[in-house]
């Protein structure tokens, strides 16, 4: 007679297995447009789409948060650039309107991405040395991903246009 409830509890715990919108981004650069939309998907990212616009010629797309039922504190999307049709960089945006919730989370995302890669003192001088630290960065952890590949995890000062606390960016360095 327990059995069912068992089954359920087991079935749950499996589907909550894999990548989610609050977990690391492990898209990798170099896909096409649609691999990139898969892959973001997984994610709990989805394709915001216009009737006026050919997807694969766009140089960058917007992904906000996928339909969903719950309650967040705060807002997240990501923003895909493209050369042709091969992503060149990610960037996912994380909006909230506490301070003390927006650090919380980005020790979270640090913690997490720590999990698979430790942070790099190179990975970081390359960040500075091409000038792609953000604009209002209040701390940063630099990870090296594939070959010629950065993730930088950033706790910004919220600014125009974003108005972001918490960034983590994918970027081709090499």
């Amino acid at each position: 007679m327990r059995l069912i409830p068992l089954l359920m509890m087991v079935v749950g715990a499996s589907a909550c297995g894999g990548a989610t919108a609050e977990s690391p981004l492990t898209v990798s650069l170099g896909g096409s447009h649609d691999a990139t939309e898969q892959a973001l998907k997984t994610h709990q990212f989805c394709l915001e789409r216009s009737s006026s616009v050919i997807a694969s010629q766009q140089k960058q797309q917007l992904y906000p948060r996928c339909g969903r039922t719950a309650a967040e504190h705060g807002d997240a999307w990501v923003i895909a650039s493209y050369d042709g049709d091969r992503l060149v960089e990610l960037r996912r945006y994380e909006r909230y309107g506490d301070d003390n919730r927006a650090i919380e989370r980005w020790n979270a995302l640090v913690g997490a991405r720590m999990k698979t890669s430790t942070p790099s003192d190179e990975a970081l001088a390359d960040l500075k040395s091409r000038g792609l630290v953000e604009p209002g960065t209040r701390s940063v952890k630099a990870f090296q991903a594939a070959a010629g590949t950065v993730v930088g995890v950033y706790l910004l000062t919220p600014s125009p246009p974003e108005n972001a606390n918490v960034l983590e960016k994918i970027s081709y360095v090499k």
